[in-house]
């Protein structure tokens, strides 16, 4: 495998965790709210996006830019829920839509616990 897809990997990887035994959210959420203030969540979005001090290869993708702005939002919002002890209840969020990605990564996480069984992620 070519290393420069190796980022992907850990991409994947964090989906396929969700359905190891022992996988606490909770613990993640505080993990990255005590690794990652506001401010730096910010600086690191902008250093996603394409540079745009070369006019010349600028390549300004607005889906990118709007993903970014409602990613720092959501974030923003998770955490005034939190800071302000707001009944995360409300939230209504359609689980229909990322079901067929669960699912997916569920399968494909047996598959490997199945042929792996020394496999330290279960």
């Amino acid at each position: 495998m070519r290393s420069d897809y190796a980022h992907l990997i850990l991409l994947d990887l964090v989906i396929y965790e969700t359905h190891r035994s022992g996988y606490d959210p909770v613990k993640n959420v505080q993990d990255f709210w005590d690794k990652y203030p506001l401010s730096t969540i910010q600086d690191y979005i902008v250093v996603l996006h394409p540079d745009t001090s070369d006019k010349e290869n600028l390549k300004v993708n607005p889906q990118l830019s709007e993903f970014s702005v409602e990613l720092l939002r959501v974030l923003i919002a998770y955490l005034m829920i939190h800071m302000t002890q707001l009944d995360l209840g409300k939230v209504s969020i359609s689980i229909g839509v990322n079901k067929e990605a669960i699912d997916t990564s569920k399968a494909i996480s047996d598959f490997f616990n199945r042929i792996s069984p020394s496999n330290t992620n279960s």
